[in-house]
């Protein structure tokens, strides 16, 4: 196993938790920025645009057009015309939606209108395939949807439009021509526009322009304030005249997010308003004798925008704070990581740079070299390649039988030699004959049959797993007398107090992005520093390095694992006997090459005319034999666990039951809309 693999192997878990922290600011950031109600549903509204003209009385003309996608079939269009202004009280103050000067048409994408109406009345058409059309009024005595019940407004501060296709709308343009009356408020020192001009309807919207244009033509510019709330994306895009003289203010955003509005504030002077006695009986919009405690409205208005402007302004500096706060422990946790890599985890320099190591680099037994070879990984092969080297040192031995030594299976049968002493066995070796010979065959003698059925049944099975996991135990005990290993953990483990630091700053960043809802992106950086610090604690816990003497023996067993993988291109290599190639084999089976080997070698054998010479060894007397022997045992894990598996699921199953953005202030001026689809 080299670096990489074995970085992967052991930090996979805190690598996938780490991804997946890194990654949930920009989650929880892109959810809140689609989670529009009606996002997963094909609504939208592509583009808005709005030309509203604020009249000398006070009265203001919205004529609007939205071009949407709706997969719907009804569409109720909700507009509100209540004041919300915080030196003007909704009771003096009192808009009123205009229901005389109305009009509104629906349109396909190539402008031809399909139906269109005035409000005086319900009105039905057809397409020109026939499907049915209706509009209806909320404002009409008796307003009724398709299926005739009743429509009403959603309070007395609004009206709706009620649109239906009987074949869903799919694209379409729809337009609103209306007037709410007394809208434009007149000060004792300006005049003010403040109304919500641009909302999202609950979807998706994107392309707003928006033209506001001042009455009359004697406005100098200059004399125009304009302030904008609501929105994280819109700006007064320009300021100009149009061909009438009357002053244009532009507002243009390229989109509005899920619970965003465009508010706008704008004072201009006050002769522009002429507010006679009945319009100011119906509306009160004429406030110059209005006390507001000693302050003028527009010094009223400089704190209030000022709370606006500061309150945007933590919003968007606090996005800056948090970068740099990110950047310095980014900055940190990379030098950290780096100073733990050079110190205690990067490997030592060998003195070894060959391609190929043709003898056995350690006189230790193969699992042993696994244990050395995979940083203290026990695998199955290890469990094949001990049993296959107490068989070759004759400690185990082979016995096939009367079978024929062509065929394709064959049923070796293994006995312990009673004639060897078995005090020099490790005690991983020792496990491993008590857990085959005396747990699964009863004796001193298994066969491969017995392997493979021993695990059938689920008490079996566990009791096949719990040996393996003695073998494993005592082979790590016996791995652990060799100098393989630096102890670095304890050393590197002096980095959690940096990496617990990040992990702070990381929650904190969460916190104020969540629960403060201050800056866009202080989430996105949040999560990141948490998934960093997780795989960094990961990183830390399961760090190891080969010693000096381990590493030298490391680089060389990597090169005789080359060396028996490709032995067969090595021009003019003399071929060892038969009894070395037993002792390189087991080797092989830790190293999960064996079968490659055996090909290689009997292929080799063959064109040396040696074939005989192989036949006669007991371990490669059978073309099958090792690939039989390894096969067999891996067999019997696997059987172990499908047995503990289906055992378990039978049980699971008879037991089975049931089971935003931008900122603001607490006013928006008023107005404002809302859309219902169904």
């Amino acid at each position: 196993m080299n670096d990489r693999d074995h970085f992967f192997k052991k930090n996979l878990i805190s690598v996938l938790i780490g991804t997946v922290l890194s990654l949930s600011g920009v989650g929880i950031l892109l959810v809140e920025r689609n989670a529009y109600d009606y996002s997963q549903t094909e609504a939208s509204t592509n583009e808005l645009k709005k030309t509203i003209s604020i009249e000398s009385n006070g009265d203001v003309r919205f004529q609007e057009s939205y071009q949407r996608y709706l997969n719907y079939q009804v569409l109720e269009q909700d507009i509100y015309f209540t004041s919300d202004n915080e030196d003007v009280s909704k009771d003096i103050h009192t808009p009123a939606f205009d229901t005389t000067r109305f009009s509104n048409r629906v349109l396909d994408m190539n402008n031809n209108v399909l139906i269109e109406g005035d409000g005086s009345e319900e009105v039905l058409a057809k397409t020109n395939q026939g499907a049915n059309l209706k509009l209806s009024y909320s404002w009409l005595p008796n307003p009724t949807d398709e299926f005739g019940r009743p429509i009403f407004a959603i309070d007395n501060e609004s009206v709706s439009f009620f649109h239906y296709k009987e074949d869903l709308f799919g694209d379409v343009k729809i337009e609103y021509d209306y007037y709410i009356n007394g809208v434009a408020l007149k000060y004792a020192d300006t005049a003010e526009f403040f109304w919500i001009i641009a909302a999202t309807d609950f979807m998706k919207t994107e392309n707003i322009d928006i033209d506001v244009v001042l009455p009359t033509n004697s406005i100098d510019i200059d004399e125009v304030d304009t302030y904008l709330v609501g929105s994280s994306l819109a700006k007064v895009h320009d300021i100009s005249y149009n061909s009438a003289g009357n002053v244009v203010i532009n507002i243009q955003a390229e989109r509005l997010f899920p619970g965003e509005f465009i508010t706008t504030r704008i004072n201009f002077p006050k002769d522009a308003l002429t507010i006679d006695t009945t319009q100011q009986s119906l509306y009160g919009n004429d406030v110059q004798g209005l006390d507001l405690g000693g302050s003028t409205h527009l010094e009223n208005v400089a704190r209030y925008e000022a709370s606006n402007a500061n309150a945007k302004m933590i919003y968007t500096v606090t996005d800056y704070i948090g970068g740099a706060i990110f950047l310095a422990v980014l900055f940190g946790f990379i030098m950290t990581i780096r100073n733990i890599y050079f110190k205690f985890d990067k490997e030592h320099p060998t003195m070894f740079y060959g391609e190929y190591y043709r003898e056995l680099p350690g006189d230790y037994p193969p699992a042993i070299m696994g244990y050395l070879y995979r940083f203290k990984i026990n695998e199955k092969d290890d469990v094949t390649a001990t049993l296959m080297d107490l068989v070759r040192r004759k400690y185990v031995l082979l016995d096939a039988g009367t079978e024929s030594l062509t065929k394709e299976k064959v049923s070796y049968s293994m006995q312990i030699n009673a004639t060897k002493d078995q005090s020099d066995l490790k005690l991983y070796e020792k496990q491993l004959l008590k857990w085959f010979f005396e747990v699964v065959g009863g004796g001193d003698r298994v066969t491969l049959t017995q392997l493979e059925n021993y695990t059938k049944t689920e008490a079996q099975a566990n009791r096949y797993m719990l040996e393996n996991q003695t073998f494993n135990r005592l082979l790590s005990q016996e791995g652990k007398k060799f100098p393989f290993f630096d102890e670095v953990k304890g050393p590197a483990r002096k980095a959690a107090g940096f990496l617990s630091i990040v992990s702070l700053v990381g929650v904190i960043l969460f916190v104020v992005r969540l629960v403060l809802v201050l800056g866009t992106f202080t989430g996105v950086l949040g999560g990141i520093l948490l998934g960093l610090s997780t795989i960094g604690f990961g990183y830390i816990s399961n760090i190891e390095r080969r010693s000096v003497s381990g590493n030298e023996d490391y680089v060389r067993w990597v090169a005789f694992k080359k060396f028996l993988s490709e032995f067969t291109n090595i021009k003019d290599y003399p071929m060892p006997g038969i009894t070395i190639w037993e002792h390189y084999m087991v080797y092989a089976i830790s190293f999960g090459i064996a079968e490659l080997v055996e090909k290689q070698l009997r292929f080799k054998y063959q064109q040396l005319s040696r074939t005989e010479e192989m036949n006669q060894s007991s371990s490669f007397r059978h073309p099958g034999f090792y690939r039989a022997y390894y096969y067999g045992v891996n067999r019997s894990f696997i059987n172990a666990q499908q047995t503990i598996a289906k055992a378990q699921a039978q049980r699971n199953n008879s037991g089975r039951g049931g089971g935003r953005f931008g900122g603001g202030g607490g006013f928006s001026g008023g107005g404002g809309s809302g859309a219902r689809l169904r």
